[in-house]
Order: structure tokens, then C-alpha cells, then sequence
């Protein structure tokens, strides 16, 4: 069966797709702010020269989460039902990304989205839409 999918089907890519480019622009936010990082570092007697490493590292780790969420995504869009399930565990690995160290304010909006890409990916209507394909 081809068409449109569902205004609900619609509305969980669109948040998922969100999630994704927050995590990327969070992440040329920091990157951005390198050199306050670096002196916030060197004032609380760490070495600032690992910045740019730990900066490396989240940034994989944003563009692993994007590439996941934007991919399942349009997967899901697409009407393949087995991508609800992969969103849902990127989303668990990314929850616990989040919450093991210890959440703070930017990392609330990712939870929300987080919560909102799950509910809408799992409401009803995705499941008939799914469905059908």
C-alpha cells in the first residue's frame, strides 16, 4: 500500500528528525565554545589539552545518534514496522547515555524529545500505519 502516512507517522519522524539536528547544533555549540571549556578545565586543575579529545569523542557519539534516529526514521516513514523497535532501543542507549553521568538542562529538552519521538512512534495509528506496508 503507498500514500501519505498518518499526521501521527508524520509527526514522529518530524521529532525524530528533530532530535537529530538538536544533537548535531548541541554539538557545534561546544564545539564553538572550546576555549571556554579549555580555560574552565585549566581553572579546575584538569589538563585542558583533553577537551578537544573528550570533544572528538561527544561528537561521534551525536553523529552515531543522529545518523540512527534520522535513518530509522525515514525507515519508519517509509512503513517498515521493524524500525519502531530500533528507534525505541536508540532511544533507550541514548537515555542511559544521558542519565548514567548525571542529566542537565540540555539534556532535559533530548529527554523530551526522546519521550515525544517514543510516544508518537508508538501511539496506534503508527502501529495500523505500519501495518499496512
Amino acid at each position: 500500500m503507498t500514500g501519505q502516512p498518518p499526521p501521527v507517522v508524520r509527526g514522529a519522524v518530524a521529532v525524530w528528525f528533530a532530535l537529530a539536528a538538536f544533537l548535531l547544533l548541541e554539538n557545534v555549540v561546544l564545539w564553538l565554545r572550546r576555549e571556554e571549556l579549555e580555560r574552565a578545565a585549566a581553572r579546575a586543575g584538569d589538563d585542558p589539552a583533553v577537551i578537544p579529545g573528550l570533544l572528538g569523542q561527544l561528537t561521534a557519539v551525536a553523529v552515531g545518534f543522529g545518523i540512527g534516529y534520522g535513518l530509522f526514521g525515514w525507515l519508519l516513514r517509509r512503513g517498515r514496522r521493524w524500525a519502531r523497535g530500533v528507534l525505541t532501543a536508540v532511544a533507550v542507549l541514548h537515555v542511559l547515555w544521558i542519565v548514567l553521568p548525571g542529566a542537565g538542562a540540555v539534556n532535559l529538552v533530548t529527554l523530551l524529545l526522546i519521550c515525544l519521538g517514543l510516544a508518537l512512534t508508538w501511539l496506534p495509528g503508527t502501529a495500523q500505519w505500519v501495518k499496512q506496508h
